[in-house]
């Protein structure tokens, strides 16, 4: 007879599994360990063994979760794998074989739904699921009715803008634009002026030539 691993899922035969002594499942060599008094676990157990404690209880992503769930839905179902994963833990043996686990209110996992106002509406053990209920429906967003269109309304919507009155300029932004025209003006009339076609010779030319000629071009 040949069973899965519940880790790796394959399959070995019976007598090849061991049995992990803190969640009690079923698995092969490659995916249990010991621990230094010697007993059997798991990987998974062994690796929240040795990773650091969050602050709260062992409930407390399951109190996260339902409280994002709340935004947009009223009920919930989660099989007890769903839980397991979002706790990153294993249900103890009363969460899967007995219903007074789910209805005892002091106890520590009731405290990580009623905390976020969620209930626990039905338990189903042999297809191992819960459903959680959301106390308050959840409001659905209601369509806003259109206003009808009367005499009024369509006087008052399409009522003709009025025209745009152009500003006139005030006396400093006059002021400043006669006193930047009168900067400009000044410094054309003290620039130096040239008649005909005199051009002055370039810093370069004066340079390489003499003032009076100019050496004439060599045809190659």
């Amino acid at each position: 007879m040949k069973e899965d691993c519940s880790l790796c899922e394959r399959k070995f035969s019976h007598y090849s599994l061991r049995r992990c002594y803190r969640c009690k499942k079923m698995y092969c060599r490659d995916c249990i360990t010991y621990t230094w008094d010697g007993n059997l676990i798991c990987l998974n157990c062994a690796r929240r063994l040795v990773s650091p404690k969050i602050r709260g209880s062992k409930y407390s992503p399951l109190s996260r979760y339902l409280a994002r769930k709340a935004r947009y839905a009223d009920h919930v179902t989660l099989p007890f794998a769903k839980i397991e994963e979002i706790i990153d833990d294993s249900l103890p043996f009363s969460a899967t074989h007995h219903r007074h686990w789910w209805s005892t209110q002091s106890s520590p996992q009731a405290q990580a739904w009623l905390d976020v106002k969620w209930k626990v509406h039905t338990v189903n053990l042999e297809h191992e699921r819960v459903t959680f209920r959301r106390e308050g429906l959840v409001k659905k967003k209601t369509r806003r009715k259109r206003r009808k269109a009367t005499s009024a309304f369509m006087d008052k919507t399409f009522r003709p803008t009025k025209p745009r009155r152009l500003r006139e300029p005030s006396k400093t932004k006059i002021a400043r634009a006669r006193a930047r025209l009168a900067n400009v003006e000044r410094r054309r009339s003290s620039m130096r002026q040239y008649r005909g076609k005199f051009k002055p010779k370039s810093a370069y030319e004066k340079r390489l030539y003499k003032p009076d000629a100019k050496p004439s071009k060599t045809e190659d």
